[in-house]
């Protein structure tokens, strides 16, 4: 999961809750990735989110013209929660935890694979293959390209890593021949 705040968590655990007793998850859960998506590609409005400068009404105001025909009811009024309590600079943590927290739900493990070239076909058949069987749910697969890794490939998933790059060979080549000591005494 990425670096979230702890206060994002209990109020996404609470829309989950909600969104869930509403029978309207999958809805809410839409609505957090639109969210998401917006924090993450338009850095004004997170700014405007994080904004000291910008009051409450403004912010409720610009939340409601950009995302009131987008969002369900249920989330607009959770945005306006989270305004009113001056949370909104939480907004893309807690989106990010509740998309989390649905994929937990939901069984899908989301795995991410670095490479320093696009990932080929049989490659990313061989990686599915080899992530089923890590959780009975399905696999999301994030492909990011990293030409610092030189080959191999770098897989992360949950809190754990599996790492076949060259540069980790180089690195640990490294770092086993800094630990050589070549100094003989007397010679």
């Amino acid at each position: 999961m990425e670096n979230i705040s702890h206060i994002a968590v209990p109020y996404s655990k609470a829309l989950f809750m909600l969104a869930e007793e509403r029978n309207i998850l999958g809805d809410v859960w839409r609505d957090m990735l639109v969210i998401s998506s917006l924090c993450n590609s338009n850095r004004d409005f997170l700014l405007m989110l994080k904004s000291p400068v910008i009051n409450t009404e403004k912010k409720q105001k610009i939340i409601n013209a950009i995302l009131k025909d987008v969002l369900t009811p249920v989330t607009m009024g959770f945005m306006r929660i989270l305004i009113d309590r001056k949370r909104e600079s939480f907004i893309r943590d807690i989106s990010i935890a509740f998309i989390e927290l649905y994929k937990d739900h939901m069984g899908i493990l989301t795995t991410v694979v670095k490479t320093a070239v696009p990932v080929s076909d049989e490659l990313r058949k061989q990686i599915l293959e080899v992530m089923k069987t890590q959780t009975s749910g399905e696999v999301e697969l994030v492909e990011e390209v990293n030409k610092e890794l030189i080959g191999g490939f770098l897989l992360q998933w949950k809190d754990k890593q599996y790492d076949a790059s060259i540069l980790k060979q180089i690195n640990d080549l490294r770092r086993e021949t800094a630990a050589l000591n070549l100094y003989i005494k007397g010679f």
